[in-house]
């Protein structure tokens, strides 16, 4: 059998050509005996702002803080509402728990997977104080609707871009459209460090500088505790891998872009359902995720021919416990059953691809009784 194993994921292959400098940076940040708040820090924030299109950052220790940080500075009641995807991971909708404010869920788009903005409008009330939108896989979230509702009602919009580095709408940057925009760089992610770390943009310096006290224990300078803080911090080291790594981050995210064309031309005709992208964004395909109508029966194919996957997410968060609300949300349910996340990482090595191939071709010619 013609069998070629494909990794879900394979970081070795972004991180082979610049592993020098990887090793360099390290070894400057070790030898300045500065690891926490640093000037690696702050060039990072600096960077990643100018990249995005925001005017100030701040780092923190992963995705999940810049959110709930990023909710905690909007000072939110509990008698206030956060509109929130229903379709999304767990630390978009836990970030609101944990303000002690309510969570009303919005269903998302069938073929986009994102935010549906006729589903936010149906959902906003007079307590509604602040919309997560998650540009999920991705793929950018119809901003131009989103922002139109949130500045008619006055309400806060976050941009969780935890999968969407580098993605755009309509020409700019996600992360530069909302109040604020939380990042992860988990090591998987399109900008990944070697650890954890996270970071807030916004425009507004108030609310930058409000969240940068809060991740410093609560300090709006040395010994002088104006909040009740945490410790949150990016610290120096993979502050430095991300400087070392981001101007990399087009040719990696277009290296994607590349592999999303391969499946569109492998996958036609066989039955399985293809991301959409619209056409004024710029999806980034952290995870490329197909819909397949006998998924049990198409994943016991992959793991027969060796191939790497995933599920993202088999779950509504409406479904998790303490965050049940009993609605039923008809597009996301439609697909949670179905979707299953292919291997998708920058510069695929030749036999993979080609192991790909082989494998589409046999599901079109319905050698496995896939269709």
């Amino acid at each position: 059998m013609y069998n070629i194993p494909v990794p879900f994921v394979d970081l070795d292959a972004s991180h082979a050509p610049i592993i020098g400098e990887i090793h360099e940076c390290i070894a400057r940040v070790v030898a300045s005996n500065n690891y926490i708040k640093s000037y690696e820090v702050q060039r990072f924030e600096e960077n990643f702002a100018g990249y995005i299109g925001t005017a100030h950052s701040i780092g923190c220790a992963n995705g999940t803080d810049a959110l709930e940080l990023a909710l905690e500075v909007l000072e939110l009641k509990a008698s206030d509402e956060v509109i929130v995807p229903v379709h999304s991971w767990v630390s978009t909708a836990s970030s609101v728990v944990r303000t002690g404010a309510k969570i009303v869920f919005a269903d998302t788009l069938y073929d986009e997977f994102t935010i549906d903005p006729k589903s936010i409008e149906e959902r906003i009330s007079p307590a509604t104080k602040a919309i997560i939108v998650v540009h999920l896989y991705g793929n950018p979230c119809r901003m131009d609707e989103i922002m139109a509702l949130a500045q008619k009602h006055g309400i806060a919009v976050i941009e969780d871009c935890a999968q969407a580095h580098g993605a755009m709408y309509k020409g700019k940057k996600v992360g530069s459209f909302g109040l604020m925009s939380c990042f992860s760089f988990y090591p998987t992610k399109n900008l990944g460090a070697l650890g954890d770390g996270g970071m807030v943009l916004s425009d507004n310096a108030e609310l930058i500088d409000k969240i940068r006290a809060l991740a410093h224990c609560g300090q709006s300078s040395k010994n002088v505790i104006k909040y009740i803080g945490r410790n949150s911090r990016l610290d120096a080291l993979q502050a430095a891998i991300l400087n070392v790594k981001l101007p990399y981050l087009d040719r990696w995210n277009a290296s994607r872009r590349t592999l999303a064309d391969e499946y569109r031309s492998m996958l036609q005709g066989s039955g399985i359902e293809l991301p959409v992208e619209e056409k004024d964004s710029v999806h980034v395909y952290h995870l490329y995720v197909v819909k397949a109508p006998r998924r049990e029966d198409f994943i016991h194919y992959l793991e027969e021919q060796q191939v790497g996957f995933g599920i993202h997410y088999p779950f509504l968060l409406n479904e998790v416990e303490g965050m049940k609300d009993g609605r039923i949300y008809a597009k996301a349910n439609s697909y949670k059953e179905q979707i299953v996340s292919m291997p998708m990482y920058a510069f695929m090595k030749n036999n993979e691809l080609e192991g790909l191939k082989k494998l589409s071709s046999n599901i079109i010619n319905h050698k496995y009784g896939l269709v």
